[in-house]
């Protein structure tokens, strides 16, 4: 008889890396349905890495200028108001919730569409 898999909550991309490491696979919900996630260890790393440029002074002021590069519906996004997105990014990814960082991409990237004309309100 089959052992069934422990059901292990998913709270950080961290703690799904290391399940799968451990070769359990952690079940997490999006939108509504129930998933096996395994996350790569190259993820766990720029997660990491980004994380931790995110808590240091000189990174985080560059954060704001480079957002375009990583975002192309970004470039459309003022100055001034980049900085207010790079603030909320900087908080949801140094807060480890996956869920506030999908949601303040969602919400810029709204922004940037609407800028861009992409979009309207």
């Amino acid at each position: 008889m089959g052992q069934s898999e422990p059901e292990l909550p998913a709270d950080t991309l961290v703690s799904a890396v290391d399940n799968a490491g451990r070769g359990v696979v952690t079940h997490i919900t999006i939108k509504g349905e129930r998933v096996a996630a395994i996350v790569s260890e190259s993820t766990l790393a720029m997660s990491q890495l980004l994380a931790a440029l995110l808590t240091h002074e000189m990174a985080v002021s560059a954060l704001p200028a480079v957002l375009p590069a990583a975002f192309s519906w970004a470039r459309s996004i003022p100055d001034d108001e980049l900085k207010t997105f790079a603030g909320a990014l900087r908080e949801a990814v140094v807060a480890e919730s996956p869920e506030r960082v999908e949601r303040v991409l969602l919400d810029w990237q709204a922004v940037g569409e609407v800028r861009a004309g992409e979009r309207s309100t």
